[in-house]
């Protein structure tokens, strides 16, 4: 086989385990809480939609590159009875290769802003969720149903824009379910807006910022219920709440009372 056959060979194998891994990872069967195998909203499409379209972009220039490299390595080595090159420079070449990434580079810049101002701010409104981030659990304020829960998972509705205010009580904390395709840091003093419209499931992340010595215990669960179920459940929580005893003002006086006789 001749030098150049064998380089059509290896280039062509890359390529090829390069496309079978991509499949293989699209079609893996997993739990609905990855971006890549299955987005569970729109923006995770998107992301996806991005990262492949990136990936055959940039592709072309690592094996150009690196092919290249082992052609001119063996072609132009040094060998029993013949020297080794020593050509350099070539100007048209050399400007095709600063051109070439930096066209590529553009087009990718402008895809991947115009992806960020899609993320970065919600095009309509359902729900509002207020998060209050702490160490190490998240509290959901549901201020249009008079609700608020923590330690518990996140529910919503399916189908429906829901937009998160979130802040931090403490430190740096980051809400990021990676099915959804979102990812923002929450602060201390300031108000963070992140959105997501997703499909009935039960999704998972964590907090993605190291913020003390229970961050890996500081997940995240999100429930997407059908409307219906969506709204028994903000029923039951309304009634919950309602259900709370409590103590008269009377009551709380007299055993005030009680303790003080007892004491004296």
């Amino acid at each position: 086989m001749s030098f150049s056959k064998l380089l059509q060979a290896i280039f062509f194998s890359l390529s090829l385990l390069v496309i079978l891994g991509l499949f293989t990872a699209l079609s893996a069967e997993e739990d609905i809480t990855n971006w890549l195998s299955e987005p569970a909203t729109p923006l995770a499409e998107e992301v996806r939609g991005s990262f492949i379209f990136t990936l055959l972009l940039i592709l072309p220039f690592l094996f150009l590159a690196e092919g290249l490299l082992i052609f001119v390595i063996f072609k132009f080595r040094k060998r029993p009875g013949k020297e080794p090159a020593t050509f350099h420079e070539n100007v048209k070449l050399e400007i095709a290769w600063t051109l070439a990434p930096a066209i590529t580079l553009v087009i990718l810049a402008l895809s991947t802003f115009t992806l960020i101002k899609r993320i970065n701010y919600s095009p309509h409104t359902d729900l509002v969720v207020q998060v209050e981030a702490q160490r190490f659990f998240w509290k959901y304020t549901y201020p249009e149903y008079d609700i608020a829960i923590a330690e518990e998972p996140l529910v919503v509705p399916a189908d429906k824009y829901v937009t998160l205010y979130g802040t931090s009580m403490d430190v740096i904390h980051s809400w990021w379910v990676p099915a959804f395709g979102v990812k923002k840091d929450f602060m201390p003093g300031r108000i963070t807006e992140l959105w997501f419209k997703a499909k009935p499931g039960v999704y998972e992340g964590q907090c993605a910022e190291l913020c003390g010595p229970l961050h890996a215990e500081m997940l995240i669960d999100v429930k997407v219920l059908p409307e219906d179920e969506f709204m028994a459940w903000v029923r039951e929580k309304q009634a919950e709440a309602e259900n709370i005893e409590v103590r008269p003002a009377s009551a709380i006086e007299q055993a005030r009372e009680d303790t003080v006789d007892v004491i004296n």
